[in-house]
Parts: C-alpha cells; structure tokens; sequence
C-alpha cells in the first residue's frame, strides 16, 4: 500500500506537533496511522476510543480506527451529496462469523452541528437504512454498515451509549 502525504502550511493549527498524543497513539494495534494532524474535537474523540478500547477487545477479534484523510467519500440517499466521514472503525466478531462492521464516525464541534446538520441526518439514515440488515459481498463475507451520531466531548456520554447500543448488533 503507498503511503499518503499530508502537505500542511506550517502556520495551519494542524500542522503542529503533539507529542502527547503522538505517544497516546504510538504503538497501538486499532490505530492504523502512526499520526493524527485533526482537530481538537478529532483528539479528543481519539483519547475517547482508547479509554474504550478493552470493552470492544472483549467483543470483536479485529479493530481498525481510520482517519479518513481523503481516502472515500460516501453519498447521501436524498441528493447525492458527497462528504469524507472522519473516521472509519472496522470490526470483526470474534464469533467466526466473518461479520466486519464499518461504522462512521464524525467529531464535530458544538458550533459546526448546525451548519453539518445533513451530514449527522444522513449517519442516521445510515443507522436507520442498515441497522437490521447484514450485506453479503462475496463468498463468506459478510458486513454491516453502521452511522452513528456526530461525536462531541461535551455529550460523550451520550456518543458512548450510542456506539455500545449500534455494536450490540
């Protein structure tokens, strides 16, 4: 697989080290990238998820958290409408089943909910569309397409019970 280079100008908030969470990160199995330049809303969602991580360790044999940084898009039913969740975290039962969830995952500030509105109605299409429905690609494969509501520190709690409620599945 080729490697993707990120070009930030040094003066972008993103561009800047963060030792601490570089090292929250190193050497973590789920995290597939070995850097995360996101928001503070993105770290925070991160930290979140490691803090998580033996509960779903319990549950699933294979955890994968992805930063999505223009690698897909996915489109809303409604319009077409293109954007690039944030996160990907793929999954696989331990149960032998060969079931892979894909779930999306969108940290958003407080004060952009308004303005991406379409985007957490379009997670929750998702959710509402797949949530009792396993698709079948090839041979034994088999997935389920998850969307869950915008991540935000302040409600994490609430995005917490979420995730357990849509993993439960």
């Amino acid at each position: 697989m080729g490697r993707k280079i990120l070009k930030f100008d040094k003066r972008n908030p993103l561009a800047s080290e963060d030792p601490q969470f570089e090292a929250l990160i190193t050497g973590k199995a789920w995290y597939v990238f070995s850097a995360l330049h996101g928001t503070s809303e993105e770290k925070l969602f991160v930290r979140m998820f490691d803090r998580q991580i033996l509960q779903l360790e319990g549950k699933f044999e294979a955890i994968y958290l992805v930063r999505n940084e223009g690698h897909f898009k996915i489109y809303n039913f409604s319009d077409g409408q293109s954007f690039e969740p944030d996160f990907v975290l793929f999954l696989r039962e331990k149960s032998g089943k060969l079931l892979t969830y894909q779930v999306f995952i969108e940290p958003k500030g407080k004060y952009l909910e308004e303005h991406d509105k379409w985007k957490k109605d379009f997670l929750k299409e998702i959710w509402e569309e797949f949530a009792d429905k396993v698709l079948k690609i090839d041979g034994d494969s088999k997935y389920r397409l998850i969307g869950v509501p915008f991540y935000n520190n302040q409600d994490e709690n609430q995005f917490k019970d979420s995730l357990e409620v849509v993993l439960k599945g």
